[in-house]
């Protein structure tokens, strides 16, 4: 999401189709852009093609299992600081604890509400915005620092703004 203007795009990843169809339209309501995955396989060649935003990924699916999708995904460059939204009928707190280890940001337990979803959403697209500033200001203050001192010099400097 570096382009502020741009609208944001959500991966949706389901294998039911009704399920993919009421996020999508919850989502679409909300003004997002939305790129659907009927399987895990299908969201890994999705993510390849157009990095999306953030992704809600049903946790049982036939081949990879959201859990499985979660950390290939998050294996990928480009996908590392996309929040990752496990969407599970799964209740127990190991169920959620195996999501939040396979790399994902945040469960939401089926059935939830729209208010409930779009909420999550909007929450975990403002903390991405966020991360895509800072990491924007980290790489022009490298620019400018490599101007006037060595690379080593730079490093060291923004390492110690980093540890503050």
């Amino acid at each position: 999401m570096a382009d502020p203007g741009r609208t944001p795009l959500i991966m949706v990843v389901d294998d039911d189709w009704m399920n993919r169809e009421v996020i999508e339209a919850h989502l679409l309501g909300a003004g997002y852009d939305v790129a659907v995955a009927h399987s895990g396989e299908q969201a890994l060649d999705v993510a390849l093609q157009r990095t999306p935003d953030l992704v809600l990924l049903d946790v049982r699916m036939q081949g990879l299992s959201g859990y499985d999708v979660c950390q290939r995904l998050k294996a990928l460059d480009a996908m590392r600081s996309v929040p990752v939204v496990m969407v599970t009928a799964l209740e127990s707190d190991e169920d959620k604890l195996k999501a939040i280890n396979a790399g994902a940001d945040d469960v939401i337990i089926k059935p939830f509400t729209s208010l409930m979803l779009l909420t999550r959403v909007r929450n975990l697209l403002r903390m991405k915005q966020l991360h895509d500033e800072l990491q924007e200001r980290d790489r022009r203050l490298r620019e400018v620092l490599e101007r006037y001192v060595s690379e080593q010099v730079a490093r060291q400097i923004l390492a110690e703004l980093k540890s503050r």
